[in-house]
């Protein structure tokens, strides 16, 4: 599973923040005002019902002014284990973000900053809606949102999201196999290198037999390396220009230089006396050369539109 990115999700939460706060803003105020505090079955149904529509709501429960939670918490389905460390109802919230938060706008619901949540463990943002009783009792609903969740809805992620774990798997039995073709490679380059010092006989050729062995090697263990990387180990933004980017830089980077020393390899040969390869040698350094610039003005042509629209 890939280690979530919290950078990657502040970055998100900053560039949405305004939709994130009108979309958590409006589900607030859609919440009737309770006659008495509702309770735990009246609560599950309301995170059952707000699940449905929106995927990303994780638990939903009421504290008093004083910050201590009065009702037991509804956890949605799909939360794992948040019941084992969710202290529930008596518990004392007031140095939590979102109780501080709504002491300090007592007219309206209130959108949090992001902050990690201490029963999921993970990024969370909540939304607070102070409510008044007719005995003049005020209550907060206190409604919490995973993060990651809610910027993969908006961003319409949550079923590559589903499936990412399955592509995942594929990228890596890829890097693996290609790592290991590369292991293959360099051990028959050892075994071409001992037969040289060993046997001491056409020394240029086998040396040349070896080094392409070796290069080859490195070129496919850089490709595999990049694969796991970019795909398995990494959290990519497939949203971002600066992921593609960086994903296609690196590709062509291992591609320009494995072209380049094949080529060096092939015109090396040829000067040792078999001319037949310079032809070969001069075009692949060509191509080599057209596919650097071609990276370069790619690079500087997203550049310049990133800076644009940042």
């Amino acid at each position: 599973m890939t280690p979530r990115n919290y950078l990657y999700l502040l970055q998100n939460y900053e560039r949405y923040q305004e939709q994130i706060e009108r979309l958590i803003m409006s589900i607030m105020t859609a919440q009737a005002k309770p006659v008495g505090l509702p309770n735990v079955s009246t609560l599950e149904s309301s995170i059952e019902q707000m699940q449905q529509s929106y995927p990303f709501v994780e638990l939903l429960y009421y504290v008093d002014e004083q910050g201590v939670q009065v009702t037991e918490s509804a956890i949605a389905k799909n939360v794992k284990d948040a019941k084992k460390r969710e202290a529930g109802i008596g518990s004392d919230r007031s140095n939590r973000p979102y109780y501080k938060a709504a002491l300090n706008n007592k007219n309206s619901a209130t959108v949090t900053d992001p902050y990690l949540s201490t029963a999921t463990h993970q990024l969370a943002i909540s939304g607070v809606r102070r409510f008044t009783q007719s005995d003049g009792a005020a209550h907060y609903l206190v409604l919490n949102i995973n993060l990651e969740q809610l910027i993969a809805f908006l961003n319409g992620d949550s079923l590559r999201n589903l499936v990412h774990p399955v592509f995942q798997v594929i990228y890596a039995l890829i890097g693996v196999m290609l790592v290991v073709v590369s292991m293959v490679l360099l051990f028959a380059a050892g075994q071409s290198l001992f037969e040289m010092l060993l046997e001491n006989t056409k020394t240029a050729n086998q040396a040349f037999h070896s080094v392409i062995l070796i290069t080859l090697g490195l070129a496919i263990f850089d490709l595999g390396k990049t694969i796991l990387e970019e795909e398995v180990l990494l959290h990519k933004d497939i949203h971002h220009s600066g992921s593609t980017r960086r994903t296609i830089s690196r590709f062509m980077s291992a591609i320009v230089i494995a072209v380049s020393i094949e080529s060096l390899l092939l015109m090396f040969k040829s000067l040792l006396g078999d001319a037949t390869y310079l032809n070969s040698a001069v075009f692949m350094l060509f191509a080599a050369v057209a596919l650097l610039v071609g990276l370069g003005v790619y690079l500087k042509l997203t550049n310049d539109e990133g800076d644009k629209t940042s």
